[in-house]
C-alpha cells in the first residue's frame, strides 16, 4: 500500500502534542542565515515556523515512503541527521545500525560524520569499511543495552565512554547526545550527536528534539 501525502497530513492532525512539539524546534538566525546565504535581516522570521513545518512534513512523508518502497533510505535518513546536527548545534551526527551476528548483538556505522554541509557519498559508510560496537562497549552500546537516551556531558567523566573511534579517526569527543531508535521494544538503530558547538554541553531541549524520533516519529 503505498503513503500518500494526505496521509501525513491526518498522521499529524491527529496528533497535536507531537506536531507542536515537533514543529516548534526552531533554528537560530544565524543557523538560517548561514544556511540560506542570506543575511539575518533578510530573512522573515515571523514565517519560520510555516515554513519549517512544510519542510519537515515533507522529509516525513519522503521518510515513510522510502521505507516502505525500500528505496535508498540512507538519502532520507541522511536529511534527518542533518536537520538535526542544525537543530541541537552538533559538531556531527552518526547512525549505528543493530544487527544480530549469530544470536549476539552489535551496532555497526550506517552514516558518519553527518554535519550541516555534509554530502551524502561523504557519510554513507561501506561494509568492508564500517566501524562496529559490541553491546558492551561504549555510550553507544550503552544506549543500546538500555534503550534510553543519554546526555553525557563529560565524556571524561563517564564510565561508558571508550575512546576507540576517537583513536581509530583522530577526533576528540567531549559530550555525546545518544539516542536509540526502536521499533516497538526492537531495538533498530543509534543515533549519536558529538560536541555541542554552541555551550559546554548539551541540553535538556536538545534531547527534547532527538527524543521526536525515538519511537520511529
Amino acid at each position: 500500500m503505498s503513503v500518500q501525502k494526505e496521509d501525513v497530513e491526518k498522521f499529524l492532525n491527529g496528533n497535536p502534542a507531537f506536531a507542536k512539539q515537533y514543529f516548534a524546534k526552531k533554528m537560530s538566525p544565524a543557523s538560517i542565515s548561514k544556511a540560506s546565504g542570506l543575511a539575518e535581516k533578510q530573512i522573515d522570521f515571523g514565517q519560520l515556523q510555516e515554513l519549517s513545518q512544510v519542510e519537515e512534513s515533507q522529509i516525513m512523508y519522503e521518510l515513510i515512503k522510502d521505507m516502505q518502497e525500500n528505496i535508498n533510505v540512507e538519502k532520507v535518513v541522511f536529511k534527518i541527521l542533518k536537520r538535526i546536527s542544525m537543530l541541537i548545534h552538533a559538531d556531527r551526527c552518526s547512525l549505528f545500525m543493530y544487527r544480530q551476528r549469530n544470536g549476539i548483538g552489535e551496532l555497526a556505522t550506517r552514516l558518519f560524520n553527518v554535519h550541516a554541509t555534509a554530502e551524502l557519498e561523504d557519510c554513507v559508510v561501506p561494509p568492508d569499511s564500517e566501524i562496529v560496537y559490541p553491546l558492551d562497549m561504549g555510550v553507544v552500546g550503552h544506549v543500546a543495552q538500555t534503550k534510553k537516551n543519554v546526555n553525557v556531558k563529560n565524556v571524561k567523566e563517564n564510565e561508558h565512554f571508550s575512546s576507540f573511534v576517537d583513536d581509530l579517526t583522530e577526533y576528540e569527543t567531549r559530550n555525546i547526545l545518544a539516542t536509540p531508535i526502536l521499533n516497538g521494544k526492537d531495538m533498530v538503530a543509534v543515533i549519536m550527536a558529538l560536541n555541542k558547538t554552541t555551550g559546554p554541553h548539551f541540553t535538556a531541549e536538545d534531547e527534547d528534539v532527538e527524543s521526536l524520533i525515538h519511537h520511529g516519529g
